[in-house]
């Protein structure tokens, strides 16, 4: 449902809405049942005035919106490693919170689903149309502090990406799905990682974004820590492992970009540039039916209001 006030008569049909229903208890005790229906019958005109000048409606956008939207998993990395500060001397993590703020300003149509992959693969946030929430998600997410580390597995959120495609696939059959993976590379469980080629076939495009250097960076141990986290008494060195993601990237048939501060992501086309869907959803309008309603209960009021005059008359005479 939706709502286009028209402010103007909205106050007015309150206004008058409040002064009759006052009118009527106050004059009620001393009126005939006719007279008193009638005052009734202004009060609610006029209540269904205020809800004409709410302009209340319905969109009917399932179809528009398979055309015009889009839905995009991200993987985030949040494993201990992203708070190397190889980054043109800030965190990786810093990387990602500005590519992510980028993400919501390119595509503001889409729907955005963010994963982050530390322990566990969990969802942090469910599918949204808000930029908003992507935006202050993005400020706030942070990385895995070392003492709760259990090594990395850079394809362990492989599974749960997995379930959200083919949900959206299922809930959205015509629109372009997209997954975006954001990390270092990283490695450090024994186990080889997760492959991502079982997604190739359910997303429209894929793009695995690198942060960090070969060389690599030393990490604090939670963000805004000066405290590094060390290694038998010495700070240790994460180093990112590029060719890993070039990996996965060809795994999904996708693309790899190296990130660093002075470039830009090039994301997909934005949704809402695309061409529009030939046969768009319809608006549905209903403050008529209200309008309708009012001018019934003003025809009943000057039916009653003729009988009051009449009898009136006749006990005259």
């Amino acid at each position: 449902m939706t709502v286009n006030p028209d402010w103007i008569l909205l106050v007015v049909a309150i206004l008058a809405t409040l002064a009759l229903a006052a009118i009527a208890i106050t004059a009620q005790r001393h009126s005939s049942p006719r007279s008193t229906a009638a005052m009734w019958c202004r009060v609610l005109a006029a209540l269904l005035l205020v809800a004409v000048a709410l302009r209340p409606g319905s969109a009917d956008t399932s179809r528009s919106n398979e055309a015009a939207g889009a839905e995009i998993v991200v993987i985030v990395d949040r494993t201990t490693s992203m708070g190397a500060t190889d980054f043109n001397g800030t965190s990786r993590m810093s990387g990602v919170t500005t590519d992510l703020i980028s993400l919501a300003a390119a595509m503001p149509s889409a729907r955005v689903t963010v994963i982050t992959s530390d322990n566990q693969a969990r969802i942090a946030l469910p599918p949204s149309t808000d930029p908003a929430a992507l935006r202050t998600l993005a400020e706030t997410l942070g990385w895995r502090e070392t003492v709760n580390a259990t090594g990395t597995d850079i394809g362990l959120a492989e599974p749960l990406a997995r379930e959200m495609l083919v949900k959206a696939r299922e809930s959205r059959p015509g629109a372009k799905r997209y997954l975006v993976y954001m990390g270092d590379g990283e490695q450090t469980t024994s186990s080889p990682p997760h492959s991502f080629s079982d997604l190739s076939g359910l997303i429209d495009g894929g793009l695995v974004l690198g942060y960090g250097t070969s060389s690599g960076g030393t990490m604090p141990i939670r963000p805004g820590a000066t405290e590094k986290v060390t290694r038998n008494g010495i700070a240790a060195v994460s180093r990112a492992n590029p060719q890993a993601l070039r990996t996965m990237a060809g795994q999904m048939g996708g693309r790899f970009t190296q990130r660093d501060a002075a470039s830009k992501v090039t994301w997909w086309e934005n949704p809402l540039q695309q061409a529009a869907d030939p046969q768009p959803g319809r608006n549905r309008h209903w403050a008529w039916w209200f309008a309708a309603a009012a001018l019934a209960c003003e025809m009943a009021d000057a039916w009653l209001s003729v009988r009051a005059w009449r009898r009136m008359r006749t006990e005259v005479a």
